[in-house]
């Protein structure tokens, strides 16, 4: 893989984010002591507010954390971990804040070179968060790195497969696919329900785990009506 730091910072990478979040996360350590689960909350938010800035979509985050929940309770893990699951999936993607925005609205495909350095956002993503040292950071950094690898050994930065991949990693992979299919994006419109169905099922056993694909499909209703809400509308609850 390309080493990202021989890539020109000024035509991909977006140092001066790193630096402000990491500044942010830093001074809010440095304020009166508060205690941990208040800290970790804090820290997440600072996080999702990074995330917002440079143009993730609340929605998209508020269904792939709801997604993972369901899939990871359905799994049979504990209450305690799906919910820390649910947090820490708003927060795995926070390493495309030092991409270009550019990068990711442009409606024709990367070059080799554009492509090569956005895989890199996994290990940004991953250095951001394990260095804060907190049990969802912790896991979030460890779905940041690889949520990209696929099943069979094909995806990226590591070409981990089968259980190689932390369970959390491999439910988030399938979410981040329901969420980013069903929304618009440059060069390609949202795809109808059904066809995101047929898709997820046909790259079980090749991207994604066969046992969380079987259970996306046994919850297909609900998820559906997951997709369907809209943020502007919903109750507070439904975001956290």
């Amino acid at each position: 893989m390309t080493n990202y730091m021989n890539i020109p910072q000024s035509k991909i990478f977006k140092t001066e984010n790193k630096e402000s979040l990491e500044k942010k996360l830093s001074d809010l350590r440095h304020k009166d002591p508060v205690n941990t689960s208040s800290l970790e909350a804090e820290i997440i938010e600072i996080f999702v507010a990074s995330l917002l800035a440079h143009g993730k979509d609340r929605n998209q985050m508020r269904q792939i954390a709801q997604i993972s929940k369901i899939l990871g309770q359905s799994l049979g893990l504990g209450l305690a971990y799906c919910d820390k699951l649910e947090q820490a999936a708003r927060i795995y993607d926070v390493g495309n804040v030092m991409i270009c925005q550019e990068i990711y609205q442009k409606d024709e495909k990367l070059s080799f070179e554009e492509f090569e350095a956005v895989k890199y956002h996994t290990f940004m993503g991953k250095e951001l968060l394990e260095v804060q040292k907190l049990p969802t950071t912790d896991l979030a950094a460890v779905i940041s790195e690889e949520h990209h690898e696929w099943w069979d050994g094909g995806g990226y930065p590591s070409q981990k497969k089968n259980r190689e991949i932390d369970i959390a990693s491999r439910i988030v992979a399938v979410a981040d696919a329901i969420g980013a299919l069903f929304r618009k994006r440059p060069g390609r419109n949202a795809w109808e329900y059904k066809k995101i169905l047929e898709y997820v099922k046909g790259r079980s056993g090749i991207q994604f785990d066969p046992d969380v694909v079987d259970v996306f499909l046994i919850n297909q209703d609900a998820i559906h009506e997951i997709l369907l809400v809209d943020l502007e509308h919903a109750p507070s609850e439904w975001y956290a």
